[in-house]
Formats: structure tokens, sequence, C-alpha cells
């Protein structure tokens, strides 16, 4: 196992909320970070980087330079955001208000290029997305326990829903994928859901009725927060619990094939501390900060390896490999984060990006290890923090008590998971 450090760092909103009873120079960081700005989600293609604030922002970067080119305002919280759209410069978003939008990010002064909105209910909101058939159909999760497709080649309506699968919201939505390594990447017309209702149900799409298209229901039992397919044809399905936990199926099985149970916490801290030591990182070891909640599963094509994001309340975090007898420790991620990490995106076999509750955004590489990271601070390239050059003023998002990852940038975002 290795340390990382963060090979660049960018300070999406310096608006923190100061306290009442200290003063700003007194505040300790983890006070600092407690309140204000927060990035909610992030998605990248090559030379693009997009990120959604809890401000109501979605700002641009350029991936070479890590600086912002642009900043959409908008009047609603973003919820998921995807460049999978198979459309060059087109980013897919949905938000709390029930819309979903097409932006084309060459064009960053016009309109988006298509949005629907005003297809849902008043009260229902858009809480995630994935785009299938190639491109032509997105897929949209409610909070009222529906999923409606739109064809995003027309500006019409909602093109079908499906209303019986989940009695509570819909989380996550996944379009299966092809398992080719190549660069051109298709979908099928199988899709994967995941509830707060404890179900992740899968579906072929192509089916003219919810009824028959529903081919399998997996009893995860506990609210589903990320789920998502991997293994060489794509054929298995992670989930990732309200618990804390992770369980892995096939998607024609609704046996489960590995449940990490409940104290997954705590055999992830227990393989940590040993990978640590055993590493000592030149002959010191130093504290760690043990592993409080699970980010995100990513499965890498190319090495065939599906890897888990955890990360602590402090900033830091593990990236672990999920083999089939348990998970080994491969890095962990220091110096980065000084907040809950919410979200990462792996932008290729070694570099990936982690975004959090502390309005930062790290840009790490796994090629780069510790002792390659002290080497560049010793010659005077230490790494990059990029600020931005103006504050935004206004009234930071209110946060709820408990020290959890809260999963959905919500209007119910004061409710604690804890």
């Amino acid at each position: 196992m290795f340390r990382l450090s963060p090979n660049r760092t960018v300070v999406t909103s310096f608006n923190p909320k100061t306290s009442l009873s200290s003063s700003s120079s007194s505040l300790g960081s983890e006070e600092y970070y407690e309140e204000g700005d927060w990035v909610l989600c992030v998605a990248a293609q090559p030379g693009s980087i997009a990120c959604a604030l809890s401000n109501g922002q979605l700002q641009l970067y350029d991936e070479r330079t890590m600086h912002l080119v642009h900043t959409y305002e908008r009047d609603n919280l973003l919820t998921e955001l995807t460049f999978d759209t198979f459309q060059e410069h087109v980013l897919a978003a949905t938000a709390n208000d029930g819309s979903l939008t097409l932006f084309d990010i060459r064009q960053r002064n016009a309109p988006p290029a298509m949005e629907w909105k005003n297809m849902l209910r008043t009260d229902e909101e858009a809480l995630t997305l994935s785009v299938g058939f190639d491109g032509n159909i997105a897929a949209v999760g409610s909070s009222k326990g529906k999923i409606h497709f739109f064809d995003v080649r027309s500006n019409k309506g909602i093109l079908g829903s499906y209303t019986q699968a989940h009695t509570d919201e819909v989380t996550r939505v996944r379009f299966q994928s092809t398992g080719g390594m190549g660069t051109t990447r298709t979908t099928t017309s199988v899709l994967v859901s995941g509830s707060e209702d404890g179900l992740a149900c899968v579906f072929d799409t192509s089916q003219p009725t919810e009824e028959s298209a529903v081919t399998n229901i997996l009893p995860v039992q506990a609210p589903i927060r990320e789920l998502g397919f991997f293994g060489p044809s794509m054929e298995a399905i992670y989930c990732l619990t309200g618990s804390e936990s992770m369980q892995l199926y096939h998607k024609d099985e609704s046996i489960c094939r590995k449940d990490f149970g409940l104290q997954f916490r705590d055999c992830l801290n227990q393989e940590l501390v040993q990978n640590w030591a055993t590493a000592k990182c030149g002959g010191k070891t130093s504290p760690i900060s043990p592993m409080e909640y699970l980010v995100d599963c990513h499965w890498d094509t190319t090495r065939q390896e599906l890897s888990l994001l955890t990360g602590s309340v402090k900033g830091d975090a593990a990236l672990f490999l999920v083999g089939d007898h348990g998970v080994t420790p491969q890095h962990y991620l220091n110096g980065g984060h000084r907040g809950v990490i919410r979200a990462w995106h792996s932008c290729s076999n070694s570099a990936f990006l982690t975004v959090g509750e502390d309005a930062r955004m790290c840009e790490w590489d796994r090629t780069l290890k510790s002792n390659d990271a002290t080497v560049l601070a010793m010659a005077g390239k230490a790494p990059q923090i990029i600020v931005p050059s103006r504050k935004r003023s206004g009234e930071p998002m209110q946060r709820g008590a408990g020290g959890g990852k809260l999963r959905r940038p919500r209007s119910r975002l004061t409710i604690s998971p804890y």
C-alpha cells in the first residue's frame, strides 16, 4: 500500500460560514470547513471537468490546467452529472426541480442545448440519470419512486415511465455498457435501478411494458446509495448501502454472491492498519484516520479491477481493490480534503478526481507515490493549490447535525443519515 498526495487541488468556492463565538483568525481547520459551499458531484471527459456546487453553480474546468473556464448560475441544485452522452462536448444533468438538461459546453454563453422542465410533479425531484441506447434515451430516477425515460433527440415530453418497481425514491439508475476495452463505448438495453426501499431492479428496457421489462429483483434490504455494473462482460452489479456495506450480485441472479456485512468498515480499517504497519513508510508509522463511509466503486476495463473508495470525516481516504475473497488496500489518500468526500471520478488508468464538502476538487495519480511527492516538494514543486480569483457572497447551505456523508443533494439536506 502506498500513500498518495494530490497532484493538484482546486478550491471551487471560498465561502466558509464564520463562527459567532470565534473570530475567523481563531477558527480551527475542522470548524472552518464545516459549513459553506460543497461540491456535490463531478464528471469528466478528455479536456473538460464539470462539478456541481451546493450554491447552485455548475463549474467547467480545463482538464489540463485545472483552471475555471465557465460558470453556469442556476437557481436549483444539480443532483447528478454525466458526460456519458455519446456526444462530444455534451453534458447531461438532473436537478432537484425535476429537470433534465443537456449543456453544449462549447456554447458557454448560450442557453442549454436541450432542457426538459415541468415534466414531473411539482414536488418530484430528479435525483439520478443514465444515458443509454447509445445516446438516444435518458433514464431519470425520481424522489417519488419512478423512473422516467426521455428521448434526447427531441425536446418532447416523457417517453414512458416505470412506476411500480419501487416504493421509495430512486437513488441510482445505470445502463449496462459493453465490457470491451476499446475506445468505442456502447450500451445494452439493460438498466439497473437502486432505491431507498432496499431493492435493486434489473430491467430489459427494450420490452414494451414495465411488467415484461423486469428481469430480476435484488433484495439488498438496505437503502441503496450507489450501484453499477462491473465484470469482464459487465454482468455483475455492486451495491453500496446506507449502512455502509457492500453487496455483489450477478444481474441474472437474485442470490447475493458476496455480502460484506454490517461490520464492513471494521474489516476495512483492520486491513488498512495491518497494511500500513507493514509498509511503515520509510521506517516510521504515522497515524491514519479510520474509514467511516463508502464513496463509490469504479470498474477499470483495462486492468479488469473493481476499486472501492472510502473516506473519513477529516478528509483522508483509502482506495481498496475488491477481489473474490475480500478487499485489499491499494492507496491511502492524505493531504487533499478537509471534510467529507462526496464523489470520485476516474479519468484514466492512473488519474482520478475527488470532490467534497470542503469545496475542494483534488486530482490524484496512482503512479505518483509518497516518495515521489516528497521529492517534488523538496524541489519546490509541491502539489499545486488553485484558488478562485473571486469570492461568492450569499448564505451558505445549512448542514444538519451529525458527521456522516449526506448522500442526496436535495431540498432535505438538513437530514442526517445517522
